[in-house]
């Protein structure tokens, strides 16, 4: 009985290891640092049970590997990915916008704006519902590509009254 907790403790650290190595991965892709969100996901834990966890750096790591270039190793990944969103304790709704965003990650990095044909055969009979999905799930892994807004200038002065000059 002790060494099943030793176990289970072992493998919640380990996805605490896994999610924070994703979630740092992500900070720095959006900032554009691409090496070190490589080296973000170096952390990762070799064994994880992709059910438990292990999505979230797979997801990671295929994004990682589209902003490099690799395209032909990311979509495999997010092919795998939503493929495995079935195992996960995830609700319907959740893996229903994850499989959507691998499809416009993988629209984004394709040569011809279209998706590979086993990417769209996983998203193509769905629908989810947006109030259902995590707040957290949307903010990691948003639809749109959004650009940091740079705040607008402040307005100018009125000009002097005849005798303010």
């Amino acid at each position: 009985m002790f060494g099943s907790e030793k176990a289970a403790a072992r493998r919640r650290e380990a996805l605490r290891l896994a999610g924070e190595a994703a979630d740092n991965a992500l900070d720095a892709l959006a900032e554009g640092d691409v090496k070190r969100a490589r080296r973000e996901l170096s952390a990762v834990p070799k064994r994880l049970r992709y059910a438990d966890g292990g999505w979230k750096p797979a997801l990671a790591l295929a994004v990682v590997d589209l902003a490099e270039g690799k395209r032909r190793s990311g979509l495999a990944r997010l092919i795998d990915v939503c493929a495995g969103l079935d195992e996960t304790n995830l609700s319907k709704d959740e893996k229903g916008y994850l499989r959507l965003y691998a499809l416009y990650r993988a629209i984004d990095a394709s040569k011809d704006a279209r998706a590979p044909a086993e990417l769209r055969a996983h998203t193509e009979d769905f629908r989810f519902d947006q109030t259902l999905v995590s707040s957290w799930l949307k903010q990691r892994f948003p639809l749109k590509k959004v650009e940091a807004s740079e705040p607008p200038p402040p307005p100018m002065a009125p000009p002097p009254g005849p005798g303010e000059i």
